[in-house]
């Protein structure tokens, strides 16, 4: 396949459509895999990570092959304290406000690809609760088909 590989184009449509979206009074940022710390600012509680990306090589268009790619966003809200604090709205409105804008993504002309088809998905949802802490996870399966 003579096409360059859409991981790095895929992170960087994704970072720019969610980055930094404005959900319930909150800037939640974007990272790719894991939190970068800032030594001046508290860790964030809430954000987004883009992580497991995969291609697969579709060969059977004979005029051109295509890539399925699909790359897992995880969002994730977290309220220390004990007890029984914050809840899954929160996690809720940040999925919801980043699949609106993720719904017209498109790839940097530089890369020489483009998305011909984009699917959604929801992945069941995780929680944990430490006793000290308490972290909400909800998922996007975002999968492309890329020429």
């Amino acid at each position: 396949m003579n096409k360059s590989l859409p991981d790095k184009w895929v992170r960087k449509a994704v970072y720019n459509a969610i980055n930094n979206i404005q959900v319930g009074g909150y800037l939640i940022p974007c990272y790719d895999m894991k939190v970068v710390m800032d030594a001046q600012k508290d860790d964030p509680q809430h954000y987004i990570l883009m992580t497991t990306q995969t291609n697969d090589v579709d060969k059977r268009n004979k005029c051109e092959w295509f890539y399925e790619s699909s790359i897992l966003l995880d969002f994730v809200t977290s309220y220390s304290g004990a007890g029984n604090p914050g809840s899954r709205l929160l996690a809720d409105n940040i999925v919801d406000t980043a699949r609106n804008a993720l719904q017209s993504l498109t790839l940097d002309a530089g890369s020489g690809l483009e998305i011909v088809t984009q699917t959604m998905n929801f992945p069941a949802d995780l929680g944990a609760d430490s006793g000290a802490e308490v972290i909400f996870r909800k998922f996007i399966r975002l999968e492309l088909r890329i020429k």
